[in-house]
């Protein structure tokens, strides 16, 4: 059985749709439980004896681990929260998995463990985080590889780009944000106009997690991105296109004119991945969610 640990979470929802839809009833874990779904359990990853008991109880042989706390800003005024969801919530599913035997997780890290790297990023690069968020998530990647190096447990690790595309209220990257606020009337505050970001669909990135559960992908580091630079500048345009009449205020940033993109070949090639392009992408959301 599959285990999703953050089932309920932005990543999480379209997760378990997906698998449901492919007739795999996947085991899905959190702390709530939406409305409407099927084999679903309510547990805290703070309770180790729950998650082993659940592993053991339904004989769970992948784990894909969701839960974080993906708000850099948020994990710099509380770096304790911060440890406990991004690292702490990671050892406590290893330890769970190393006493019931479960053979492998698939772990939801960040290109934020690349730090200031400014350009196109290749998994080969050596992590240099720069923020409490990348630091927690690298050593949750290391502590994967420890027990896989210890233990035997395989993993995949997805370093994650900036996912948008679930519904806006469930979102907490700019591009729910900005599609919040331009529903509501508020002006898009843009804080360095050129800055770029490598925007990934929740669906591809749904695929990459579904295309990483096989044991070709074990024991790898994949980024998981499209390869394609939009700036907020841009960003704001695509946006303009279905709401011409949002109100926008561009701010200096230090970091104006820089940003990361994926270098996805692994993910093209290893998880057979045809990432939508988000000029097209973030258009089709913004026509579903906001007209």
């Amino acid at each position: 059985m599959i285990a999703i640990i953050g089932a309920s979470g932005f990543i999480g929802s379209s997760l378990v749709e997906a698998l449901i839809s492919q007739k795999r009833e996947p085991l899905a874990i959190d702390i709530v439980k939406p409305k409407g779904n099927h084999n679903w359990l309510i547990a805290d990853i703070v309770e180790p004896a729950t998650i082993e008991r659940i592993f053991f109880e339904y004989s769970v042989e992948t784990v894909i681990h969701l839960v974080g706390l993906p708000q850099i800003g948020l994990c710099e005024k509380d770096p304790q929260f911060s440890y406990l969801l991004n690292t702490q919530s990671v050892h406590n599913t290893l330890e769970a998995m190393r006493k019931t035997a479960v053979q492998k997780v698939i772990f939801a890290s960040s290109a934020a463990v690349y730090g200031p790297y400014d350009g196109v990023v290749s998994e080969e690069k050596e992590p240099t985080p720069n923020t409490i968020y990348g630091y927690h998530k690298y050593v949750s990647e290391e502590l994967i590889k420890a027990y896989s190096t210890s233990y035997g447990i395989n993993f995949t690790t997805l370093r994650l780009f900036n996912v948008y595309g679930q519904d806006p209220q469930l979102g907490k990257d700019v591009v729910s944000i900005f599609v919040r606020h331009a529903k509501n009337g508020e002006p898009l505050v843009v804080k360095g106009k050129n800055k770029y970001r490598d925007f990934v669909h929740v669906k591809d990135v749904t695929k990459a997690f579904i295309a990483s559960i096989p044991a070709h992908a074990n024991n790898r580091i994949i980024n998981v991105g499209t390869g394609v630079k939009v700036t907020l500048g841009e960003l704001v345009d695509i946006i303009r296109e279905v709401l011409p009449r949002i109100k926008v205020k561009y701010e200096i940033a230090a970091d104006d004119g820089k940003g990361l993109v994926a270098d996805n070949e692994l993910c093209r090639s290893l998880l057979n991945l045809a990432p939508i392009n988000p000029h097209d992408g973030i258009k089709e959301h913004i026509k579903r969610y906001a007209t």
